[in-house]
């Protein structure tokens, strides 16, 4: 059965989980520790497998003299939509103005939030001058960027340039092929940790409650969603292929990934199923992708971005009881872009050090209204890694477009 169709289901069946189960506590436990466990497990994945790929993708791609246009259109793609969605998101709220909907922890604490974003910053921070390349690989949880450093140093080295090196770039392909049978085994069955992910979201945010308190502002959120995935995303891929594929068939083919995004908040474990979904199902070359899914996951952060954007302009209305004028919404939106190219530091609370940090850098004081989006953070935080990894997707097809290796993938190849 196809991925999207068993992630669809799994995201489903953790809806009605929830909703059989949201009073019972042991089971939220249960359904908690268990998705804790399958989120580590995925990264236990992912770490070998983005460095031994992006290592051998980016040897290949240096081989034939494709890795700088690699690099470029993963920046151009990376920037352009993050700059799009964040204005877009803008447009959003100008049309349909909501209040975030501020709760009791308002202004109880107002470090909270900071001390969390200040100290990710800093322990990712720490983590990118190891001074041994190995403990990076032994210690890294949820920063992927001294993995990638590491695996890009390598990947020069290994470019065949002469006939002794030539064994070595052999051995590590070698090794990047078993990494992507490792990841299509996990996409295959991944739809296990959608399940007990989206189960555990859906029970905390019933139990939670702060969006039935607020239908309006869901209304918002759920909008501004659509019109992100389906009409502002697919209009900038149309432009950035010349309209020559269909974008709504990479969307349904890339579905896996979004939703275990989606459900995780993570994007570093959904990685090995983007890799994959990317080869098997987009017609990306192993070594095209190897490298884009973990660069974007890094950069492409242009979902968590719009989401931030929103929250933003929702929280400057729910404090000061009137809309922002333009030129807040401006600088909101391009500081959002702008420390969103840092905010893989925080993997899995990126929307929160976006929006911690675009506070400061504006020099505006909520009084602590920041720390009502604390309650909501698995939720938005989900909404933003799925976007993010919904441009990965389109990313890396756009990247193999332009260089002129993506192929077509019959829909009964693909996983």
């Amino acid at each position: 059965m196809k991925t999207w169709i068993t992630y669809i289901a799994a995201l489903l069946m953790g809806l009605a989980a929830a909703l059989l189960m949201s009073s019972i506590d042991l089971a939220y436990e249960i359904i908690s520790s268990v998705s804790s466990f399958l989120v580590s497990f995925g990264m236990f994945i992912t770490i070998p497998v983005v460095f031994i790929s992006f290592a051998s993708g980016t040897a290949s791609l240096m081989k034939d003299r494709k890795g700088w246009k690699t690099a470029g259109m993963s920046f151009l793609w990376s920037v352009v939509s993050a700059l799009v969605l964040a204005f877009a998101a803008c447009i959003i709220f100008i049309a349909e103005p909501e209040a975030f909907p501020v709760t009791s922890s308002a202004g109880s604490a107002p470090g909270t939030l900071s001390s969390h974003v200040y100290y990710m910053l800093s322990s990712s921070s720490s983590s990118l001058y190891p001074g041994n390349p190995f403990l990076t690989l032994a210690t890294t949880i949820r920063f992927i960027l001294p993995v990638v450093i590491v695996a890009w140093i390598f990947g020069l080295a290994l470019k065949p340039s002469s006939d002794i090196i030539r064994p070595a770039y052999t051995t590590m392909n070698s090794f990047a092929e078993v990494m992507y049978r490792i990841s299509r085994t996990y996409s295959v069955y991944g739809f296990f940790l959608t399940f007990f992910a989206s189960a555990s979201l859906f029970i905390g945010i019933y139990q939670e409650k702060t969006l039935f308190a607020a239908p309006e502002y869901a209304v918002l959120i759920v909008l501004a969603l659509a019109a992100a995935v389906l009409i502002i995303l697919p209009l900038l891929y149309g432009v950035f292929t010349g309209f020559k594929k269909n974008p709504y068939k990479v969307l349904l083919r890339s579905i896996a990934p979004a939703l275990l995004a989606f459900s995780s908040s993570n994007s570093v474990c959904t990685i090995p199923v983007s890799e994959s979904i990317a080869r098997q199902n987009l017609g990306v070359q192993k070594r095209i992708s190897s490298v884009t899914v973990p660069v974007f996951s890094i950069i492409g952060k242009g979902g968590s971005a719009f989401i931030s954007t929103i929250i933003l302009l929702s929280l400057y209305q729910a404090t000061a009881n009137e809309a922002p004028g333009t030129g807040v919404i401006a600088a909101t939106a391009l500081t959002a872009v702008l420390v969103s190219f840092i905010s893989s530091f925080s993997m899995g609370t990126e929307t929160a050090l976006i929006t911690v940090l675009t506070l400061n850098i504006l020099g505006i004081n909520l009084y602590g209204a920041e720390n009502a989006i604390i309650a909501m953070l698995p939720l938005i935080g989900g909404l933003g890694a799925m976007v993010d990894s919904i441009i990965s997707s389109y990313g890396s097809s756009i990247v193999a477009t332009a260089i002129g290796t993506d192929i077509e993938i019959p829909y009964r190849d693909t996983i």
